[in-house]
């Protein structure tokens, strides 16, 4: 008769900063259900990844999950695989912290189930051709991709089943393809196209192994699969197949795999994750291009093999954002290994910054796509909150004492051009001179918090879909199939906020508008920009607690030059800027000057998040809504579930537009609205007659 071996394993994950109750949602719908069905069946054996924000969860609100994982290792029915703990992508972080984060899972699987793992898990399945070099340093063994990897060798789908030896420079590693076929039937299709799938491959010698290997949240909590995997009982029918067919389905771990079976030959991979993450990190045209291609050659399985899309590293060009994130990780990374380089003290404080710098790398905040979480704040929000908490407990350990302050000219965000940056022990100042002189970081440091996390708006492959097609809402429960094929959305009528913006959204934007602009047009991006200093470059220099920053351009049609003063104080959690707006005495300046700011507190719908002024009522309005207030010389915005406040104080007074940044996104329960941070742009009308102006802004941040 002949046989094959199948290899089935899931890979579970929620991301650093996500949301408690969806950790309990999940587990509830998916880990559990999971874990009380394979129980039931004893000849099932499978392979189980979780990652170190889900073991953390388990060890503090389910205890009992762990043990009970810990005796079907013990029985043999279940192999755990390792990984990089907090779940970064190895491609995205110093080799240094992969490998550390490697032995953090490590230590982990040992204390719990008495055994190091030999395997780990690639965050979304991200290689680079470095990888063997970097897991053999952790002690890995094996780790396992999707068959498009192997298929960009020049491999044929009949030389999948089984795994190879690739190296990089001498480091061995062995790796195991996941085969498409079978990622795309389960769940989501009846158990018999599994097992005749598997029928068809079996071989007379019975050596060979197809692999499964995907989300646990696909068994549970993706769209309709909790009522479809148990509610109907897709996996209890599944494991029984399994169990009847045992005689020539012979489920196995990749260790027993490993210890029975040889390679099946050499093979060196390149570049790849699995083929929507190729497509999600291209620019968008160039995603419309490859759909329009793929779609035109989905019939021959030759040609579309060599359409790939990018690479993961591409989100890091694609959003400014992302990147920005993550090179304020390595900055993070780097100033740690200085400090522990030749240091016996403060050894517990290092290591705790160790700890949550490793949080910071999990991958989820720093790409988007149908999983990616770039889009949502309160993950970006937890990234910037444990590097925040990590660089205080390394000013502790640099500064000798209290009230210091320090300047920093370089390019830390690797775009090309310096950028400046303004720190005391209370707050931390992040300025690009090449990009309108802005503020891009906002650091609060006794409560670590990037007032500035914000995200521009702009246009996706998939908005497409709400312009031409027929969407289905989230809630309708009556059509099913897999995420990647459906197209729903949390509300109706998402097409009338695809306003997309034209530079990123920082603070201290210099504009120049016509004095009749409204907020609506602001918005919509409908207005037209009189100057060139809202996106050019700015001269500067830094002084002491001073950075200066200055652009001779145009603005109304005029010369003019620009000068904004930044001084942060010693101990202040505050900041003042000078600004000096003059233009060459021809001519009046028929404009109004503005000055963006955006600050993001996570919602703009609830009502502990508002605006207030001291000058009059603004009646608690929510950080979400539009509005215009005339005569203001202070405006706050306060948020009372984290007790933060910032507040903007003007030395004359101000009409304030004010609106939300509100992107449209994909996520695996349809496209959405995120809130992505208040914009407020306090104008002036320059003097009449007059070529010079002054004013002073006030920023103060502190806890409520």
């Amino acid at each position: 008769m002949n046989s094959i071996h199948l290899i089935f394993g899931c890979h579970s994950h929620q991301p650093v900063g996500n949301f408690d109750h969806v950790f309990a949602d999940a587990y509830r719908k998916a880990y559990l259900p999971f874990l009380d069905v394979l129980e039931r069946y004893p000849a099932v054996r499978v392979v189980l990844h979780y990652t170190g924000p889900l073991w953390d969860w388990f060890l503090e609100n389910e205890p009992g999950f762990v043990q009970r994982l810990g005796a079907m290792v013990e029985d043999g029915q279940v192999e755990i695989m390792g990984g990089a703990y907090y779940e970064p992508l190895l491609c995205a972080v110093p080799e240094r912290d992969a490998v550390k984060q490697i032995a953090r899972m490590t230590a982990f699987c040992e204390e719990h189930f008495g055994r190091a793992p030999r395997g780990m898990w690639l965050a979304e399945r991200v290689w680079e051709p470095h990888m063997p070099r970097i897991l053999a340093a952790g002690g890995i063994e094996y780790t396992v991709v999707d068959d498009m990897h192997f298929k960009c060798t020049g491999l044929r789908p009949e030389q999948l089943f089984g795994y190879y030896v690739t190296e990089e420079a001498g480091a061995p590693l062995k790796v195991f393809p996941i085969l498409e076929k079978l990622r795309y039937l389960i769940p989501f299709r009846q158990v018999e196209k599994t097992i005749a799938f598997l029928r068809e491959h079996a071989s007379e010698d019975g050596r060979r192994c197809a692999v499964i290997h995907d989300d646990g949240e696909k068994f549970g909590v993706w769209p309709m699969t909790y009522e479809s995997v148990y509610g109907e009982g897709w996996l209890e029918e599944f494991f029984q197949a399994l169990t009847e067919n045992k005689d020539w389905i012979h489920c196995t771990t990749y260790g027993d795999y490993l210890d029975r079976v040889p390679p099946l030959g050499r093979t060196y991979i390149p570049t790849a994750s699995y083929q929507e993450m190729m497509a999600w990190s291209l620019p968008t045209p160039m995603q419309r291009q490859l759909h329009d291609l793929r779609n035109q050659y989905k019939e021959d399985a030759e040609h579309l093999l060599f359409l790939r899309g990018g690479f993961w590293r591409n989100f890091l060009a694609k959003y400014p954002e992302a990147n920005a994130m993550h090179k304020r990780m390595l900055r993070v990374s780097d100033r740690l290994v200085r400090l522990q380089k030749g240091r016996r003290k403060n050894e517990k404080e290092l290591a705790e910054a160790e700890c949550l710098l490793h949080q910071a790398q999990c991958n989820c905040a720093y790409w988007h796509g149908v999983f990616g979480g770039l889009y949502l704040n309160h993950l970006r929000t937890a990234v910037y909150e444990r590097l925040i908490a990590a660089d205080g407990l390394l000013d502790a350990c640099g500064h000798a004492k209290e009230g210091w302050t320090a300047t920093e000219v370089a390019d830390w965000n690797r775009d090309g051009w310096d950028d400046i940056i303004l720190e005391n022990d209370r707050v931390a100042l992040f300025l690009s001179p090449n990009d309108g002189g802005t503020l891009t970081e906002l650091d609060f440091k006794p409560k670590p918090f990037n007032f500035l996390n914000t995200l521009a708006r702009r246009e996706e492959a998939y908005h497409d879909a709400l312009l031409t097609g027929q969407p289905t809402l989230a809630s309708d429960t009556a059509t099913r199939g897999s995420i990647h094929e459906l197209v729903r959305v949390k509300e109706l009528g998402l097409d009338k906020f695809l306003v997309f913006d034209s530079y990123p959204r920082s603070s201290l934007r210099d504009h120049f508008f016509a004095p009749d602009v409204t907020t609506g047009q602001l918005w919509g991006m409908a207005y037209r920009e009189l100057g060139d200093f809202a996106t050019g470059r700015y001269q500067y220099s830094v002084k002491g607690r001073r950075a200066t920053l200055w652009r001779a351009g145009t603005a109304a049609g005029a010369a003019a030059k620009v000068s904004k003063s930044i001084k942060l104080q010693k101990g202040a959690s505050g900041f003042r800027i000078q600004y000096d707006i003059a233009s060459d005495g021809s001519r009046v300046l028929e404009a109004l000057f503005g000055v963006e700011f955006v600050i993001n507190l996570l919602t703009g719908g609830a009502a502990d998040r508002y605006y207030e002024s001291e000058d009059r009522d603004l009646g608690r309005a929510m950080l979400g809504c539009m509005g215009c207030d005339e005569e203001l010389r202070h405006i706050a915005l306060r948020d009372d579930w984290q007790g933060l406040r910032c507040a903007l104080r003007f030395s004359a007074p101000a009409r304030v537009h004010r609106f939300a940044v509100e992107t449209v996104s994909q996520s695996e329960g349809g496209q959405e609205r995120v809130y992505q941070g208040s914009v407020l742009i306090p104008c002036w009308a320059l003097p009449r007659g007059v070529s010079a102006a002054s004013l002073t802004i006030d920023v103060e941040i502190a806890h409520v």
